[in-house]
């Protein structure tokens, strides 16, 4: 399958690089490292059984291991301090 779309080139250059780059967006940018330099159409072969929802799932597997990872680390935290507590001898 075949579609047009607009792509917009920007030459970009930080502070810190010696050399620019030129890099296209397919919307606006708003930056002051990125000079725009003009659009161009372009024409994009996608293959017919083009299928994102397995890329989805892939990134919504890692996003659900990132947020198990961090619930993890906050309960170890949290048991942590509460054993440190449970240590502390009371005297009064």
């Amino acid at each position: 399958m075949k579609i047009k779309t607009t792509i917009r080139i920007y030459f970009c250059k930080y502070s810190f690089e010696s050399e620019g780059k030129f890099v296209p967006f397919a919307y606006p940018v708003d930056s002051e490292n990125y000079t725009f330099v003009c659009e161009q159409d372009i024409e994009l072969n996608i293959p017919d059984n083009y299928d994102p929802r397995a890329q989805q799932i892939a990134a919504l597997e890692a996003q659900k291991t990132k947020a198990m990872a961090e619930y993890q680390k906050s309960v170890t935290d949290i048991n942590d301090r509460i054993s440190k507590l449970t240590a502390l001898e009371y005297t009064a």
